[in-house]
């Protein structure tokens, strides 16, 4: 079974794929988002796809809200996150 942090490396590597792709800053802020908060919880212990994925969810979710992003924003990257976990 898969380990949070390899998870975590399979999606960081998928949105730094991404982050070079990107033709505007919107999207490479959002890239860099979610590879930051990525980076914060990948040494959390635990297994599983689906279990990281509901996990990173729910955190970056209460993170997004914390820090006041605009729900443009929210949207977007809850949206590139989507992507990312398909």
């Amino acid at each position: 079974m898969i380990t949070f942090a390899e998870r975590s490396d399979a999606l960081s590597e998928q949105l730094r794929e991404l982050e070079h792709q990107a033709d505007d800053g919107d999207q490479l802020f959002y890239c860099a988002y979610l590879l930051g908060l990525l980076g914060l919880h990948s040494a959390v212990e635990g297994e599983g796809v689906e279990e990281f994925d509901a996990y990173f969810e729910t955190e970056l979710k209460t993170t997004l809200a914390a820090e006041g992003v605009t729900d443009k924003d929210q949207d977007a990257i809850l949206g590139l996150w989507k992507q990312v976990t398909q």
